[in-house]
C-alpha cells in the first residue's frame, strides 16, 4: 500500500498555541482522502507527523502489513523514526505521544517512510486546495 502525508498549521509563527489550528491529511496515489484529522495547537511539524501515525494506523485498518509512507518533510523522517525531538518545541509531549505511537504501529507492520518534494505530495495538493495555511 502507498500512502501520501502532509500537515499544516495556521498561526504556526503564534505564541498562543489555543489560537494555532492543525490539519492533518493522509490520501492515496490517486488523491482520495483517507485520513483528515484537525487539532489545536501544534506546529506544522507536529501536524506532519499526526498524518504519518494516521497513515501507520490506517494501513493496519486496512489489514496491510506492508506500507510506503510518501512525506516532504525531512523533520518528519527524523521523529517519524523516533529521533528524539529538540527541547525547544512548542509541545514535545505530544510529539512524544505520537512517536510512541509510531512505535507501536512500526512492531505490527512494515513501514516505509520515503522523502518526496513538494511538487510531488498528493496530500500537500489537497491541503494547498482545500486550506489556507
Amino acid at each position: 500500500m502507498e500512502l501520501y502525508v502532509d500537515g499544516g498549521c495556521t498561526g504556526n509563527g503564534q505564541h498562543d498555541l489555543s489560537k494555532r489550528r492543525m490539519v492533518a491529511v493522509v490520501t492515496l496515489p490517486d488523491g482520495t482522502v483517507v485520513s483528515e484529522q484537525h487539532e489545536r495547537g501544534g506546529s506544522n511539524n507536529i501536524a506532519e507527523l499526526m498524518a504519518v501515525e494516521a497513515a501507520y494506523r490506517f494501513a493496519s485498518d486496512q489489514g496491510m502489513r506492508e506500507v510506503t509512507v510518501y512525506t516532504d518533510s525531512r523533520n518528519n523522517l527524523s521523529w517519524a523514526s523516533l529521533k528524539p525531538p529538540g527541547k525547544a518545541i512548542n509541545d514535545r509531549g505530544k510529539v512524544l505521544t505520537l512517536q510512541s505511537q509510531i512505535a507501536f504501529w512500526r512492531e505490527r507492520l512494515r513501514p516505509r517512510l520515503v522523502w518526496i518534494p513538494r511538487d510531488d505530495n498528493v496530500a500537500g495538493w489537497y491541503i494547498e486546495s482545500t486550506y489556507q495555511l
